[in-house]
């Protein structure tokens, strides 16, 4: 009887193992194979996607860059010329020239301004290609250049018809202009020019830059953009180019057309050539004389990289796939080896012998598994330890970024304002800005203190409203209230500056009419209290609810709060508790109070840490 119960144990032992092993093979190839599969076709299509997108988004960037750099070169390259052209116009010799009667005019009048001209010239000689000066109706001419034949034909009257609404009398046009008369090509010449004389007055003429084809021809020949793209030079009048074009990626007189009525300072167009060619403007705005400069480049050859891309990616998804099959059937007689070896370990279970002996090596999987699994217990316990300190540094360290980050626009118009109140002659408000400014980032950077005085901080508060106020004058006004008791205490930097500048920028310049901004501090029931109020837009009350769930909703808290305001909060549950942060109360057209409030205790306590 015992000999049968053996028997039958050892069968059911050896079904049970056999079963097993198939049923776990089985699952490996029908169920895991089809979801390695499509695991990797969506992520191969993914990646093709966003590749696809990145090299088109990088394609266009480039190509704006370039625009940009080009756009930027000639703009400093013009203003050069301007201002040689007002220096030679404001010559005393030449204003001498200018105020004497024709028949008075003498041979040393042409050699002072023979001298100023050549002076200009030797300095621009890259970019001026000739200068030309009419005065008294062509009674004083004179003319410096390379190609006599370059002379302009002038008649006082008919530019001063054509050319009347430039308050300086400074005026750019290309050489599609009938009046000029130039030699072999009469339509590559950009000319600049300024204006004497109004109406009926004694004095009349033009001072004449004629610029150089090849500085143009130079300057767009370096700004590569593809085989068929090219850059183009688009004003009132008429479109250039500086580059043999084939036909069929022509820009059409429709395109120019939009490119020279659009108000748009830069911007992107796409059009199809006669040909059937899909073609892409990207197009910025120079300052001097804002014409438009454009590029011009066909999409398909955008595109190219992205089909490649395309096959690459498709055939690496075919060949992957392959690999995976094969890997996954080995994989499979892989796992399923040492569980043969246990199942030979469990046969040798006899009668009365219960107790699981085996032949597995202790480093093998069964043989380690339960001393793996205590040991990974222990290590998930050190890494969970382990994370929530390093995320506690990162918080930290996000913190100090944000406390310490300078806003390159708020300090860029601050010195365009304080320039402005120098060129106006207002020194003293120039240097009581400068000196605002000036401790508005000696405070913000405080040698590196996260820790600074309330009275500090109040300080940083006034220097920041001055230079606002400056800069936008009598658009707001802002009154500072703070109790004297409380001005000892310390405080996270840089706690109601952020504040401010959300009451400014998103309070009360969104509203019409004067805006006012009261901060004041004060200590009640326990807690250090600071108030920003404001009377700007203020806000519904559904977009109060949002604004109000969001503070301790680290994941939308970023868009509905903004940066600044987020960084408050945070700073203030991280430094003083949960008892700490901030509470906000608004209506919509009377503006909005975002209350600072911090547990005494908890400041005490860091106080006389």
């Amino acid at each position: 009887m015992k000999k049968k119960i053996e028997m039958l144990i050892k069968w059911l032992k050896d079904k049970f193992a056999r079963k097993f092993l198939y049923s776990f093979k089985s699952t490996i190839l029908s169920f895991y194979i089809p979801i390695i599969i499509f695991f990797i076709f969506i992520t191969g299509m993914t990646s093709y996607l966003l590749a696809a997108s990145q090299i088109e988004e990088n394609a266009y960037h480039n190509i704006k860059t370039i625009v940009f750099q080009t756009g930027n070169y000639l703009d400093n390259r013009f203003a050069d010329a301007l201002q040689q052209l007002n220096a030679v116009s404001n010559e005393p010799d030449l204003l001498t020239v200018m105020n004497k009667e024709p028949e008075d005019i003498s041979p040393e009048d042409y050699l002072k301004v023979q001298s100023h001209v050549n002076g200009i010239r030797s300095v621009n000689g890259t970019l001026i290609d000739s200068i030309y000066i009419n005065f008294h109706n062509g009674k004083f001419v004179f003319f410096r250049g390379d190609d006599s034949s370059s002379m302009l034909k002038f008649i006082y009257k008919q530019y001063r018809k054509r050319y009347t609404d430039n308050p300086y009398d400074i005026y750019w046009q290309n050489s599609r202009s009938e009046d000029i008369q130039r030699g072999e090509n009469p339509s590559r010449v950009i000319s600049m020019f300024k204006l004497f004389g109004r109406e009926n007055a004694k004095i009349n003429g033009i001072i004449l830059f004629n610029l150089r084809y090849d500085f143009f021809e130079r300057v767009f020949s370096k700004s590569l953009l593809s085989k068929s793209g090219y850059l183009i030079l688009v004003n009132q009048e008429d479109a250039m180019t500086f580059k043999k074009i084939d036909e069929k990626y022509q820009m059409n007189n429709e395109v120019i057309k939009k490119l020279q009525e659009t108000k748009e300072k830069e911007g992107r167009l796409e059009f199809k050539t006669h040909k059937g060619k899909t073609m892409v403007v990207i197009y910025d705005t120079l300052q001097t004389n804002q014409w438009k400069l454009a590029a011009v480049f066909t999409q398909e050859e955008i595109l190219d990289r992205v089909k490649y891309i395309k096959y690459i990616t498709l055939s690496l998804i075919v060949l992957l796939i392959i690999v995976a099959v094969f890997l996954t059937n080995v994989l499979a007689i892989y796992i399923t080896k040492p569980i043969s070896v246990l199942t030979d370990s469990m046969k040798r279970i006899q009668g009365e012998n219960i107790n699981f002996v085996t032949d597995t090596h202790p480093l093998n999987e069964m043989g380690v598994l339960n001393q793996g699994v205590k040991d990974l217990v222990e290590r998930v316990k050190d890494l969970l330890e382990q994370i929530n300190i390093d995320q506690e540094t990162k918080r930290q360290l996000e913190f100090s970024v944000i406390q310490t980050q300078i806003h390159p626009h708020f300090l860029y118009n601050t010195l365009y304002s304080i320039k402005g109140l120098c060129d106006m002659g207002l020194n003293e408000d120039a240097s009581a800005m400068i000196t605002a400014l000036a401790n508005f980032f000696r405070i913000s950077i405080s040698c590196g203190k996260e820790i600074i005085s309330v009275e500090e901080e109040f300080s940083h508060i006034r220097n920041y409203l001055f230079i606002q106020e400056m800069r936008y004058g009598d658009a707001f006004s802002y009154e500072i209230n703070v109790k004297p008791e409380i001005l000892s205490y310390s405080i996270v930097k840089l706690t109601l500056q952020p504040l401010v500048e959300n009451a400014i920028y998103h309070g009360v310049k969104q509203k019409r009419g004067i805006g006012w901004i009261k901060v004041s501090g004060y200590e009640r029931d326990g807690f250090l209290c600071f108030e920003v109020q404001d009377n700007g837009l203020g806000m519904n009350r559904e977009r109060l609810q949002e604004v109000r769930s969001s503070l301790d909703n680290r994941d939308q808290g970023l868009e509905k709060l903004g940066l600044g305001v987020r960084s408050v909060y945070e700073r203030l549950q991280l430094h003083y508790g949960k008892e700490a942060g901030l509470q906000i109360a608004s209506e919509l057209h009377e503006g909005t109070v975002i209350k600072v409030i911090i547990p005494m205790k908890q400041l005490e306590d860091r106080q006389n840490a």
